[in-house]
């Protein structure tokens, strides 16, 4: 077996016994399997940044990781990026193995454009609250009768699906099968705080929609709750800002 240590040097067996560990699968938006080598995974926000690449088994070892607690980035040419957080290595001197299987999927080739955020009074449970309305297009190469965007939200301007605390998947669909439709949204606050954006109420901050395909079903490291990864296309619409209700 052969795999790429953090400092990029191909290490023959014995593999590492010391870093992160890990294995992937690759599907395309049928679920059909696909070559899972090749795949990058990258420790984010290490300097220099400590990779792997995936062997024909989907197997990484990423070596020479600092004890502490890292975001990983998992990316390959034409697939969606998945991003798998709060992962703890708690001593630099052991081997830190992932707990399952994550799935990589083909990039979808749904695309969300357009955004818009504009503040309104909406009614909830019988009041009149604050919130925000959402509207984007998506557009497909071929006609189709399910879409599906993600929202993304944070409070600075760069915000993405690297970035972003809280994030709000949004299925939609209609009568009849399209390339191109537009759909709305409304939210408010409380709707912010379950989907882990907490941002104080006036604050400045900012939303980029992505269009979705296939998600991929995985474990939070930290609560060990189910969580779905929505596979963004990964051109992204252009950033909106709004005022937090």
């Amino acid at each position: 077996m052969v795999l790429l240590n953090g400092c990029g040097k191909k290490t023959r067996d014995p593999a590492p016994t010391t870093g992160i560990a890990g294995t992937v699968k690759v599907t395309d938006q049928s679920t059909r399997v696909l070559p899972k080598n090749g795949v990058t995974v990258t420790v984010l926000n290490t300097s220099p940044l400590l990779t792997a690449t995936t062997n024909a088994a989907g197997e990484f070892i990423i070596g020479a990781v600092p004890a502490g607690t890292y975001t990983l980035e998992f990316t390959k040419a034409g697939l969606s990026t998945f991003v798998l957080r709060s992962v703890a290595h708690p001593q630099a001197e052991v081997l830190t193995q992932l707990p399952e299987t994550y799935t990589l999927v083909l990039e979808p080739t749904i695309r969300a454009t357009d955004l818009q955020a504009t503040n309104i009074m909406a009614t909830a449970g019988g009041a009149t609250v604050p919130a925000v309305r959402f509207l984007t297009t998506r557009t497909t190469p071929q006609p189709e009768f399910d879409h599906s965007y993600v929202l993304y939200f944070g409070t600075q301007p760069d915000v993405s699906y690297r970035t972003a605390p809280g994030f709000l998947i949004l299925y939609s669909g209609g009568s009849q099968t399209a390339a191109v439709r537009t759909s709305s949204w409304t939210l408010d606050r409380s709707e912010f705080l379950a989907r882990g954006f907490s941002a104080a109420s006036g604050t400045t901050a900012y939303a980029v929609a992505y269009g979705i395909g296939q998600g991929s079903a995985y474990r939070d490291l930290v609560t060990g709750r189910q969580l779905t990864w929505p596979n963004p296309n990964l051109t992204p619409s252009a950033v909106v800002s709004f005022t937090m209700p």
